[in-house]
C-alpha cells in the first residue's frame, strides 16, 4: 500500500519503507530511521525533519545534525549567540547564530536562555552526516 503525508512523525511510524519527494522527485528511498538519520540528500535532510536537519559549510562538504544531537557545553569548538528560545513543552528549541550557520538545539526547556546569550554548541561526531557541496548527495565513510 502507498500512503502519503506531509506528517513526518506519521510517515516515521507508518511507513515499513519511507520516500521523501521535493518538487516531485524521489530524494530518498529506504528504511524510516535510515532516512532520518542519513539522509541521501541535502534537499532529503532540509524536507525530513520537524524541525529540519541543520546544515553547515564545512569546505567542500557540508555536515548534518539533527537538533536533537546538538549538546550545549562548557568548552566546544562551536560557539554562538542565541537568536531565539522556543518552548514546546518539556523540550524548547534554541536557535544559535554562529560563523558556520544557524543551528538548532533542542534542549530541556528547565533553562531559559535569553536572546544574545553567548554558548558552546557540542556537535557529537557520531552524529553528523557528511554532504558534497557541490552535488548534494551523502558521502559515506
Amino acid at each position: 500500500m502507498l500512503y502519503v503525508t506531509h506528517d513526518h512523525g506519521e510517515a516515521m511510524a507508518m511507513g515499513d519503507m519511507l520516500g521523501v519527494l521535493v518538487e516531485g522527485r524521489l530524494e530518498d528511498y529506504g528504511p524510516p530511521q535510515r532516512v532520518y538519520d542519513s539522509p541521501a540528500s541535502l534537499r532529503a535532510a532540509r524536507a525530513f525533519g520537524d524541525p529540519p536537519m541543520n546544515l553547515l559549510s564545512d569546505g567542500n562538504r557540508v555536515l548534518g545534525i539533527r537538533p536533537e544531537h546538538v549538546r550545549i557545553a562548557a568548552e566546544a569548538e562551536l560557539g554562538g549567540r542565541v537568536e531565539r528560545c522556543e518552548s514546546v513543552g518539556a523540550d524548547a528549541y534554541l536557535r544559535v547564530q554562529t560563523p558556520r550557520g544557524v543551528v538548532t538545539a533542542r534542549v530541556p526547556s528547565t533553562r531559559a536562555y535569553p536572546p544574545g546569550e553567548r554558548v558552546m554548541l557540542e556537535l557529537p561526531p557520531e552524529h553528523l552526516v557528511a554532504f558534497d557541496a557541490v552535488t548534494g548527495r551523502r558521502v559515506d565513510g
